[in-house]
């Protein structure tokens, strides 16, 4: 799950959509339209990110359902040989992690993913900064 949730906010698209709900909800239509993403692409990332708790459904009035930011600040470092990754919740919640090369290899199954993970280990990757603190 928390590898997860580090793949998702290394996604341009992901942090786009964290900086469109951080300091107030707003329906799918309006995260789609600040995001500059189709809406069939804006519900598939809401919806992954809503698995992995990232983000909070928040029912604004009965025909529309809005969503928030669950997260407060991500920190991913490379440490020697491991990932540490530090998430804080809105709520306070602190999770710290450290993941190893071993560790990368038993969570990773999809070829995607694999990729992912020797991106994050070799240091390559996204060049784009992260909006999400």
């Amino acid at each position: 799950m928390y590898f997860d949730i580090a793949q998702l906010t290394c996604d341009l698209d992901s942090r786009r959509i964290l900086s469109a709900i951080d300091i107030k909800p707003r329906s799918a239509k309006e995260i789609a339209s600040a995001s500059r993403m189709s809406m069939s692409r804006c519900y598939r990332m809401i919806k992954e990110m809503e698995q992995n708790k990232i983000i909070s459904r928040v029912s604004i009035d009965r025909r529309e359902m809005s969503y928030i930011s669950n997260l407060r600040s991500i920190e991913l470092r490379l440490e020697e040989d491991r990932l540490k990754l530090i998430v804080c919740y809105r709520d306070g919640t602190i999770t710290d992690l450290r993941l190893g090369p071993e560790d990368l290899e038993k969570q990773v199954k999809a070829p995607m993913r694999q990729e992912m993970a020797q991106d994050l280990l070799e240091g390559t990757g996204s060049i784009e900064p992260s909006t999400v603190s």
